[in-house]
């Protein structure tokens, strides 16, 4: 005879039990996947455990445009992620991040999934709130972001389409060979 399972176990007398029994499995079980499957740590939040901001900007508009310029390097995940966290702790508006990650976004010759990224997180952000699950939300996007940055940007490449298709030429050919 099989053994009842875990959520069998507890019975559904009362759902919210049963849903953060649910909830918990399933962080349980993922957690077990990241950490012997994929050997990927989890991810730390910025000023947890002691770590210090204060050697970054304070002001949004420079903390904006710091986080476009580690946008624009490869390899400063942290960097982004501290950003948006030093912004969030500081009490500086939500929205005007937003916008900042949406610029960095809309500014790269970014794929579906960087846009779906976006969307999903300024989502999510709006319905956990200005919360500590609401900011380690948008650190999270700032850090898919950073690490899908910079892109290759071709300037006018839908343009640059456009001519060679009118001049009758071959749509897969480079730039600077016509």
């Amino acid at each position: 005879m099989p053994r009842p399972g875990r959520l069998t176990r507890i019975g559904t007398a009362n759902i919210d039990t049963h849903v953060t029994a649910v909830r918990g499995l399933l962080h349980g079980a993922m957690a077990l996947y990241l950490a012997r499957f994929l050997n990927v740590p989890p991810a730390h939040i910025p000023g947890d455990g002691g770590e210090q901001l204060d050697d970054l900007p304070a002001d949004p508009e420079t903390i904006g445009a710091a986080l476009l310029d580690a946008f624009d390097r490869q390899r400063h995940v942290d960097l982004a992620a501290s950003l948006v966290a030093r912004h969030l702790t500081l009490g500086h508006s939500p929205q005007a991040l937003i916008a900042t990650l949406a610029h960095a976004v809309l500014r790269e010759d970014a794929g579906f999934h960087a846009y779906q990224m976006l969307e999903a997180g300024v989502r999510q952000f709006a319905a956990w709130g200005d919360t500590d699950e609401g900011r380690h939300i948008l650190i999270a996007v700032a850090r898919y972001l950073a690490a899908h940055s910079p892109t290759e940007r071709a300037s006018l490449q839908t343009a640059d389409i456009a001519r060679r298709l009118m001049r009758d030429g071959e749509l897969h050919q480079e730039a600077g060979s016509s």
